[in-house]
């Protein structure tokens, strides 16, 4: 995989002038005094250190339902073996305005009929990682008395139903790892509501999942990460994110006009945190995993300091795409810090854009990670 050129010292003295300046984005685990949600049990969550954060994120949690975690996939897929190659994909869907189905169907070349769905013969092994995933259900709190409750996502007309992300992972035969980081409108319907947030489609087993609440900014946004591992122990991590686009004139005031860069640099340091924890228990052989942050950064350029940073962070990852992913802007991408040893690697000039958008207001993007033989 090929190595960015390192940058100059000025701009690494701006990145650490920046970070100095805004407020914290440590994290701490949860739980935190004063939140109600998200509530004990299941996965572990990361939340924010501070307590101005926590004060607004609550109002947005207690108006969403819980998280959704379906391990295993129902479908007809093999096992993983020895020298496989893994596809993994990323796409914001536009909640309902993205086709799914199709695009799993086009592009990874599954065949969905629950638990018949299949893989054609000459595919292999794909993880999808989904922003702005919508879930309709009953368990989606009525309109509480205190609550932040924002616009439904604006989607395109398109044909076709509008199947929510769990009818994609039942109706698709796939392991589904979902969370949700805010209500989609205030509409009810036959009882049933809607969420919006974060999602993992996967044709393997996901294990170790964890969810990282990012520090508030303009709106509640929630990580998601999951493991994919093979008989032998090494693995490869998944982060999904979606930053915020831009935050209120009065709120860059407090941040230091830092919004993406603190949000970014909180899921860093909640990766650090499950890192540690993990290897104090003895439980997770660091030195067999991959990780891969993707999703929908929100950047305005390749050259935003927020990706920077984080590429600093992640120093396996391949260049740019140098393409747009929505509109005129490279907002959407995947970043790559390999492990040492026996851990999967990242193949060389498989990163790329996909061309169709399947009535999303995105375009996807995809690599190819090959596991050891």
């Amino acid at each position: 995989m090929d190595r960015r050129p390192a940058r100059t010292l000025p701009v690494v003295a701006a990145i650490l002038a920046l970070s100095a300046c805004m407020s914290s984005y440590r994290m701490t685990p949860a739980p935190v005094p004063g939140r109600s949600c998200p509530g004990a049990g299941g996965p572990e969550w990361y939340l924010p250190e501070v307590p101005a954060d926590n004060d607004r994120l609550e109002d947005w949690c207690v108006t969403v339902g819980p998280e959704l975690v379906r391990e295993q996939p129902p479908g007809a897929f093999d096992v993983l073996r020895p020298g496989d190659v893994v596809t993994v994909l990323s796409w914001n869907v536009a909640a309902g305005g993205g086709e799914l189905q199709r695009f799993l169907e086009r592009e990874v070349g599954l065949r969905c009929a629950g638990p018949r769905s299949a893989l054609a013969p000459e595919a292999g092994h794909f993880i999808l990682l989904v922003q702005e995933a919508f879930r309709r259900s009953a368990q989606v709190p009525e309109t509480p008395e205190r609550g932040v409750i924002p616009r439904a996502v604006a989607e395109d007309d398109r044909p076709g139903a509008r199947p929510d992300i769990v009818e994609v992972s039942d109706g698709c035969g796939l392991a589904l790892v979902y969370v949700a980081a805010a209500r989609n409108g205030a509409r009810s319907d036959a009882g049933k509501r809607e969420d919006r947030g974060v999602a993992i489609l996967s044709t393997l087993p996901l294990s170790d999942v964890r969810f990282i609440e990012l520090p508030y900014e303009a709106a509640r946004r929630v990580a998601v990460a999951a493991t994919v591992r093979d008989a032998e122990g090494g693995g490869v991590r998944l982060v999904n994110l979606h930053l915020t686009s831009a935050s209120p004139p009065a709120r860059t005031l407090v941040t230091g006009n830092g919004t993406r860069l603190r949000q970014g640099l909180a899921v860093a340091d909640a990766l650090r945190l499950m890192e540690e924890g993990a290897q104090a228990e003895g439980n997770w052989d660091e030195a067999g995993v991959t990780t891969i942050l993707a999703g929908d950064f929100n950047t305005w350029s390749d050259n935003e300091t927020t990706l920077l940073r984080l590429r600093d962070l992640f120093p396996d990852s391949p260049p740019p795409l140098d393409r747009p992913t929505r509109g005129a802007f490279p907002t959407d991408h995947i970043l790559v810090r390999e492990g040492p040893a026996r851990a999967p690697r990242a193949l060389a000039g498989t990163y790329a854009r996909l061309e169709e958008r399947y009535h999303s207001d995105h375009h996807g993007i995809r690599i190819r990670v090959e596991f050891p033989r």
